[in-house]
């Protein structure tokens, strides 16, 4: 199935556009799942569960202000502004609720700290490679919150992003001003929705030890780490996290679809 793109405009201080993936099965949808990309990303870095979920559910990926092919307004990239966006969104693309939502590094504040305030919203929510608090390497955040003119930072660009979805002002402002000073400890215990959690065996970025730390404070929650990934598992293992998620919301693998996927053995290195 073509994963075809949308505008959907939301409404601020100021309008922004946002470019949306929206696709359904053919036959009627067990629900709807939606997933948030993190700093730098986009709605591709989905789409090995976009195109898996797709066949039994109503997906939709969307490129946060800023990144990919949505509008990039000159804002002040806070939380608020994100769950603003994201609300509306909801809201304009009549998402059927309650809804499983998925989040990826820096979407998972936003996906904390809007299921925490409505948790009659959200059926099930997956946590990937994210943490109530999140940092870089001390000489990367160093660089980040230091006054450097733009034209500076992007001849650091190479370095510091080298596959980036966005502009560096952007970056500069989601990070430095938004993701670095969050602390969304005090939330976890709040959340009473089923939670899973996964992580990469080898991501810096949030290691398994703050994993641990989060699911011991979430009642109820599961964590998976996926062996071998780093802070991109849902591209870098993605057949392990789509099993994962299916046995988190309740999808069962036939006996041949186990057993003969090609793709499962290859990634097992069983071919």
């Amino acid at each position: 199935m073509e994963l075809t793109r949308t505008i959907v405009t939301v409404a601020g201080s100021a309008p922004v556009r946002l470019s949306v993936i929206d696709a359904a099965p053919v036959e009627a949808a067990q629900g709807t799942m939606v997933f948030i990309h993190g700093a730098g990303g986009c709605a591709e870095q989905w789409l090995p569960q976009l195109t898996r979920f797709v066949r039994n559910y109503r997906v939709i990926a969307f490129d946060l202000r800023g990144h990919g092919q949505s509008e990039a307004p000159r804002s002040a990239y806070t939380l608020e502004e994100f769950l603003w966006d994201f609300t509306q969104l909801l809201d304009r693309l009549q998402v059927r609720e309650p809804f499983i939502l998925a989040a990826h590094s820096f979407g998972g504040p936003i996906a904390l700290t809007f299921t925490a305030a409505q948790p009659q919203r959200v059926a099930r929510l997956a946590l990937l490679a994210t943490a109530p608090e999140i940092h870089l390497h001390p000489v990367l955040e160093m660089a980040l919150k230091l006054p450097i003119p733009l034209t500076a930072l992007e001849r650091l660009r190479p370095v510091l992003a080298p596959k980036l979805h966005a502009p560096l002002f952007v970056i500069k402002r989601v990070l430095a001003g938004t993701l670095f000073p969050w602390r969304g400890w005090d939330l976890l215990p709040q959340i009473t929705t089923p939670t899973l959690i996964i992580g990469g065996q080898f991501d810096f970025i949030v290691p398994p030890s703050v994993l641990q730390r989060m699911h011991r404070m979430m009642p109820g929650s599961r964590l998976e780490i996926i062996r071998y990934a780093r802070h991109l598992p849902q591209l870098e293992r993605p057949q392990a996290v789509n099993r994962a998620i299916e046995h988190f919301i309740g999808i069962r693998r036939s006996w041949r679809g186990e057993v003969e996927d090609d793709d499962i053995l290859r990634e097992e290195g069983l071919l």
